[in-house]
């Protein structure tokens, strides 16, 4: 089930943050990774609103933040890979957009491969992250098919 994440969960969604990123992005060594982590938790879960996938109990399993038809990040629990959690998020998107558009590193396979079987193409690829690190960005867009 999905609902808006309340300011009392930014805790919550770092720790599905940080795991889903530990689980993930192994190409970061640990000064990436925690320059990183400070900014997702001082500024960006600060700063947004974020759509909850929740499990029974209420408890959030993954977060995705949007602005518009983009996915500005999609996190879910590592305890919840393949377990539909990030294709709802998805699916989500697209019965509300008729394109859906995201960035993602080139070196997190396993996202880019998620992506890709959801119907995501590669429309760019920039060298560099957005402060100029050497993680390269694939810029993705999904497309409602047209009848």
């Amino acid at each position: 089930m999905f609902r808006v994440a309340s300011l009392d969960e930014r805790n919550r969604l770092f720790e599905i943050w940080h795991d889903a990123v530990k689980a993930t992005h192994h190409f970061l060594d640990d000064a990436a990774f925690n320059e990183i982590a400070e900014l997702v938790r001082d500024k960006y879960l600060p700063s947004k609103d974020f759509l909850v996938f929740v499990d029974a109990a209420d408890m959030p399993l993954g977060f995705m933040g949007t602005n518009a038809g983009e996915v500005e990040s999609l996190f879910i629990d590592p305890n919840h890979f393949g377990k539909g959690v990030g294709k709802a998020f998805i699916n989500h998107m697209k019965s509300h957009h008729a394109e859906v558009r995201l960035e993602v590193n080139e070196q997190n396979q396993q996202a880019v491969g998620f992506y890709e079987a959801c119907g995501f193409e590669t429309v760019r690829r920039d060298p560099t992250d957005d402060h100029g690190r050497p993680f390269p960005i694939l810029h993705m867009v999904w497309r409602r098919p047209t009848e």
